[in-house]
């Protein structure tokens, strides 16, 4: 990334996660970054969704001028997926104030973004993508989650079903995020009939500190595309969600979305070497589509799929044997 655009105006569409790294790390390089976003409504004020994440967190906050131990909650060296103990490398760490502190200095503009007053547009709208054309097969996930407090000691854990999953994760002490993400039910439906939120005579109390409902894409890059539109300089660029960038099978989106902004940066006016790029960094979320197709169609699912569970697993730090991947893919349906 050169040091100094000789560009003077730059315009952020989207202050989430993805949109909020790419602002901190280019902020010395513009002479104006204006970021614009919509107002959400909710108790955290930034776009929702999980506060998990995985391997590669730390290194790219850290390249971003933070120190990523100072936004990590708990480190999760296990889970339960489906009652079988599963080793993992993952983490909780706290997403808004993360965000915050990539946004300190930056002014929210919640007005309407005009594309023409800007020498580049960045669209890092997530789900929305609105300033890049409509994808033709965009698979979209249903998802609702809440921060809660309880004396209950809860497992970290995950239920997969209904092309989806729930999960309950930690936070802190006392505090838990719990959630779930469906393609073919209501989630809400599917966390009544767990019962996580309910109290039997052997549960203590769940106050429910924030909750909200939203939406992931699981499209995958190679489907989302184009990445970029217009005149390559003065054209709009997406990074993120809005060009796919989320494991289609886990809904990872926070490392995949940084590491778009450093595919980004490193061919800021390159549209076909940055198309590449992201397209071969992701190759693997083209594999967990395929997937996710399968199940959609109820076709049968192969040895070849439960391979794709098995490695990708590895990428995100959870050790998921041949023989778990085959019975855990079975229970996605």
């Amino acid at each position: 990334m050169p040091l100094r655009s000789n560009k003077k105006k730059m315009a952020i569409a989207g202050a989430g996660i993805t949109g909020a790294y790419l602002y901190r790390r280019l902020r010395k390089a513009w002479h104006e970054i204006d970021i614009f976003d919509v107002e959400h409504g909710i108790k955290c004020g930034i776009t929702p969704c999980a506060w998990g994440t995985s391997k590669g967190f730390n290194e790219l906050v850290a390249v971003a001028g933070l120190d990523p131990e100072a936004y990590i909650l708990r480190q999760i060296d296990h889970l339960l997926m489906d009652e079988v103990r599963i080793e993992a490398e993952l983490m909780t760490f706290d997403k808004p104030r993360l965000v915050k502190d990539m946004l300190k200095g930056a002014e929210i503009k919640h007005s309407h973004l005009d594309v023409e007053k800007y020498d580049r547009v960045v669209d890092a709208t997530g789900v929305s993508r609105a300033f890049l054309p409509a994808i033709k097969d965009d698979i979209i996930l249903g998802c609702m989650q809440r921060r809660v407090e309880t004396h209950e000691i809860l497992e970290n854990q995950i239920k997969l079903g209904a092309i989806g999953y729930a999960w309950c994760f930690p936070l802190s002490d006392h505090f838990y995020h719990i959630g779930c993400g469906s393609l073919t039910t209501d989630p809400r439906a599917i966390m009544d009939e767990l019962g996580w939120f309910g109290k039997t005579p052997s549960q203590h109390c769940k106050t429910v500190i924030c909750g909200c409902t939203g939406k992931v894409r699981l499209t995958a890059p190679h489907y989302s595309r184009p990445f970029v539109t217009g005149h390559a300089a003065d054209g709009v660029w997406g990074v993120g969600e809005a060009i796919g960038c989320v494991a289609p099978l886990a809904g990872d989106g926070v490392v995949p979305g940084m590491r778009s902004v450093e595919i980004l940066i490193n061919n800021w006016d390159d549209p076909d070497g940055y198309t590449k790029a992201i397209l071969k960094e992701f190759n693997w979320m083209k594999r967990e589509r395929k997937v996710i197709d399968k199940l959609l169609r109820m076709k049968y699912l192969g040895i070849n799929d439960a391979w794709v569970l098995k490695k990708n697993s590895r990428r995100m730090g959870m050790q998921i044997g041949f023989r778990e991947a085959t019975m855990l893919m079975k229970n996605l349906r």
